[in-house]
């Protein structure tokens, strides 16, 4: 169950519901009927848990979903009469660096030089991006828009696709590269492993591999941890330094390996 504040936004999941469960979706779970017009609800399901990205089973079933999501496509015209709005990653991740430079002087003495390195990933990728850019149309199909590892719920029936609240049109290689930012530091950023396992991702996203340099998952979390109250950001911190911490030891290579891809 879930209360919205944003009429967009439940007429968006709504709308997105009525498309997918209409094919018969199997990856959802479906809405039930409510007389509250900002309230979302859905069967509850017994002994679920959220997926784990450091299991191969998880991850592989992961990407399966989202192969199966991106290809609705071939049956709903997402583009026509859509309340979907179109995702621009390279104008959502530079405004998400601009935040994160106009808040140098509150993040320099937790990151240190560490924050300068996290800027000049960053900055490298947007400038390789807007050089890259395509005029071409992209392919456009549905795109969950946040592939965290709790939105995939394995339940008694399988594993399930939940909380539609980001969902956007856009390309699918966009998807399966942030699929993979979620998914390289828990697999201690091997990334070859990641593209061995899952053959649809090589096929969509060896192009623009190179988005991986882009310290996206540290940028979101640093920005985060900016939003929360002393005692939160205190225990909040005990997790993200060390993860700061692994993923810039791990991020030239990282840098090599996308590059040979």
């Amino acid at each position: 169950m879930k209360k919205y504040d944003n009429d967009f936004v439940v007429d968006k999941v709504k709308f997105i519901h009525e498309r997918l469960e209409q094919i018969e979706f199997p990856y959802v779970i479906p809405l039930k009927k409510t007389k509250e017009p900002n309230l979302l609800v859905q069967k509850w399901q017994p002994r679920s848990y959220s997926a784990d990205f450091s299991k191969e089973s998880d991850r592989k079933h992961a990407v399966k979903i989202l192969k199966a999501l991106h290809q609705t496509s071939n049956v709903i015209d997402w583009k026509s009469k859509s309340i979907v709005p179109r995702q621009n990653l390279l104008h959502k991740w530079t405004v998400r660096l601009e935040r994160f430079l106009s808040y140098e002087k509150e993040l320099v003495p937790y990151l240190q030089h560490g924050y300068y390195d996290i800027t000049l990933y960053a900055n490298r990728v947007l400038r390789k991006m807007k050089k890259n850019l395509d005029n071409k149309s992209p392919q456009l199909t549905l795109l969950h828009g946040d592939v965290v590892h709790h939105n995939f719920l394995v339940t008694l029936e399988g594993m399930k696709l939940i909380d539609f609240d980001l969902a956007v049109l856009g390309d699918p290689s966009d998807e399966c590269i942030l699929w993979l930012h979620r998914a390289l530091p828990t697999v201690d950023y091997d990334l070859q492993l990641l593209l061995d396992e899952n053959q649809y991702l090589v096929e969509k996203s060896s192009h623009k591999m190179f988005y991986l340099q882009y310290p996206n998952e540290l940028l979101r979390e640093w920005l985060y941890t900016l939003q929360l109250g002393d005692i939160e950001k205190e225990a909040f911190l005990d997790y993200l330094m060390p993860f700061t911490e692994k993923a810039l030891m791990h991020w030239p290579e990282l840098i090599a390996k996308t590059e040979k891809v």
